[in-house]
This record gives C-alpha cells, sequence and structure tokens, in this order.
C-alpha cells in the first residue's frame, strides 16, 4: 500500500461529519482499490471514536508504535505538507487502535499478513460509553463495561459481530446481506435496522428491543425464536422467552444521549444501571430488595446527588469509597 493513495483530507472530514460529496466519492474509490483499506479506514474510526470518549486505562509508547506503524504501511517521507498533516493525525489514531488491541491480546492479529483473518475488539470501560463505525457504514454505541469483536474481512458483504453487554445498532439496510449480532445467549439476524440488545451477565437475562425495521432473534444453534416488529421487545428470563410490548421505547434508549430514565423500576433494576453509569459497585441492603420502585431522570448529576435524591424518599443511609458503594435500611 503506498501513503500517496490514501484520501486523508477526506478521511478527516468525514470523521467531522464534515464531508462533501466529493470527498465521499473518493473514499468510496480509494476503498474499491483493496480489501485492506477497509480494515485501515476501520481502525482509524474506530480510535478517533476511542479517543473522543478520553480511554486513559491505556497509555501506548508513542515512538516505539510509531515505528511500527511507517513500516507496516510502508511510510514514504517525501510528500505534500498537507499530506503529511493528515498523515500524522490519522497513523496516531491507528497507532493507538493497533496498541489497544495489544493490551487486550490482538494486537499480533493485526501484525499478520492481510490473508490471515483476525479480529478488532472494541470495549467500553466502566462508567464511559463509545461509538463505533463499521466498514458498512453501520453506527454502533456500547454502552459502560460493554464489547464489540468482528473479524479483518468484515464488509458489506460479510456483516458479523459478536457483542457482550449492551449495545444499539443503527444497521445500513441492505436485504442480499443481512447482518448477524451474536451475543452469549442469542444471534439477532437485521436487513437494516435500529434495535438494542442488553445483556444481565449477573441475572442471567437478556433483550432485544426493535426500535424501527425489522429483526430475527435466533438461537445460538440458529433456530428461529421469534421475528420483531417496531416496539416489540424479546426477554430471556430463567431459560424462557417473552414477547412485550416495549413499555418505554424513550428511557430504554435514553443512555446513547447521555441520560437515565427511570419509569416505575424497582430499586434493585435501578442500582444495576446506576452501576453501569458510574463504573462503580453497589451493595444493597437485602432490606430494600422487591420494596421501592423510582422514577426520575439522571443527566449530570453525581452520583452523590442521586444518592441523596433517592434517600429524601427512601429511608437509606449510603457510603461511597471509591468504586465501592454500600447502600443500608434506615430504620426511621
Amino acid at each position: 500500500m503506498q501513503q500517496k493513495n490514501i484520501p486523508w483530507e477526506a478521511i478527516s472530514a468525514k470523521l467531522k461529519n464534515e464531508a462533501d460529496e466529493i470527498q465521499l466519492k473518493q473514499i468510496q474509490e480509494w476503498l474499491d482499490l483493496s480489501p485492506e483499506n477497509s480494515v485501515i479506514l476501520t481502525e482509524i474510526s474506530n480510535t478517533w471514536a476511542l479517543t473522543r470518549n478520553r480511554t486513559e486505562f491505556y497509555q501506548p509508547d508513542m515512538s516505539i508504535n510509531w515505528q511500527k506503524l511507517m513500516a507496516r504501511i510502508n511510510y514514504q517521507p517525501k510528500q505534500k505538507a498537507i499530506q503529511k498533516l493528515y498523515f500524522r493525525w490519522a497513523a496516531a489514531a491507528a497507532i493507538l487502535a493497533v496498541v489497544f488491541l495489544a493490551g487486550i491480546g490482538l494486537g499480533d492479529a493485526l501484525m499478520k499478513t492481510k490473508t490471515t483473518v483476525s479480529y478488532t475488539k472494541i470495549i467500553a470501560p466502566e462508567g464511559n460509553k463509545t461509538q463505533i463505525v463499521l466498514p458498512d457504514s453501520t453506527y454502533v454505541w456500547l454502552n459502560s463495561g460493554s464489547e464489540l469483536q468482528y473479524p479483518s474481512d468484515y464488509s458489506a458483504q460479510n456483516r458479523v459481530v459478536t457483542m457482550k453487554g449492551e449495545c444499539f445498532f443503527d444497521v445500513v439496510k441492505d436485504l442480499a446481506h443481512p447482518m448477524v449480532v451474536t451475543g452469549s445467549k442469542f444471534k439477532v439476524k437485521v436487513y437494516g435496522t435500529r434495535f438494542n440488545v442488553n445483556e444481565h451477565n449477573q441475572k442471567n437475562t437478556a433483550d432485544v428491543t426493535l426500535v424501527s425495521g425489522k429483526v430475527q432473534v435466533l438461537s445460538l444453534q440458529d433456530k428461529l425464536i421469534s421475528d420483531l416488529k417496531p416496539g416489540e421487545q424479546l426477554v430471556l428470563n430463567d431459560g424462557k422467552y417473552y414477547l412485550q410490548k416495549a413499555e418505554n421505547l424513550e428511557a430504554l434508549t435514553a443512555w446513547l444521549n447521555n441520560m437515565l430514565i427511570f419509569d416505575n423500576q424497582p430499586f434493585e433494576e435501578v442500582i444495576h444501571y446506576l452501576e453501569k453509569w458510574y463504573g462503580v459497585k453497589i451493595q444493597l441492603d437485602n432490606d430494600l430488595y422487591y420494596r421501592h420502585n423510582y422514577t426520575f431522570k439522571v443527566k449530570t448529576e453525581s452520583l452523590r446527588e442521586v444518592m441523596e435524591l433517592i434517600s429524601v424518599i427512601t429511608p437509606i443511609q449510603y457510603n461511597i469509597e471509591g468504586e465501592q458503594v454500600a447502600i443500608k435500611y434506615k430504620k426511621r
């Protein structure tokens, strides 16, 4: 691959949602030149999304990894100044992607020959959310503590991903090439739609909520479980599936807009979401289970402010020590 073929300026504009029709066409023509170009664009796009979320749990050795990336893409120093500017920005992003993946045991896979199928894993750290764009222009939002993994040969003709946690998908429509999302308990087959998948591993439950379009939910053995229509939710609880109407779509997807909405939800469910939202572990007194329901919103409030709000309407006392929170019943 030659650096002069990479449309850095157009890529930069696309990532900032400022690309015009000419730039988008330029990117598409470059993608058509080689399957490897899709992998490179995806790495840059995903890492740009990760850095926007200020992921700080890994600090790479930039000097060493810069040299590795230069060797990988056959860097040629004699180029126009404007190409250098965009190249350095995008290459630095790609370095972070490679180093981040190395930190979770996948870095070596990306350095193998292009004939080897490797995997990219995106992780949303506890207390943070991440948005990525797949090579077919599908958007995926990852909630706190969630993961998404896809192969290096992912393309508009091969749309297969695996996930853990909670993810919202806005899938590009393609009736000839459905997308398959595999979780730990079932698969979701999609032709183009918007839906949310949420797995509660601690409670051994999961649900799929369809906002628009149509999806099929399959078992891990590819047996059809149910077709979903907009506004419907399939829930897996205690090994059994239940098809029901989604009570409050706004509340279910509020996390996409940096908001939590509780609508008459039990305390233990509120605690589950607060743990993900603030990246903490909360120990709830047994006396508080199944006794109180709550309706309120969380936007920019701190955890302590939320605890104070709850304590006004419920007799509790709480203690926050770093990432550990204890909530006990307070006898009046």
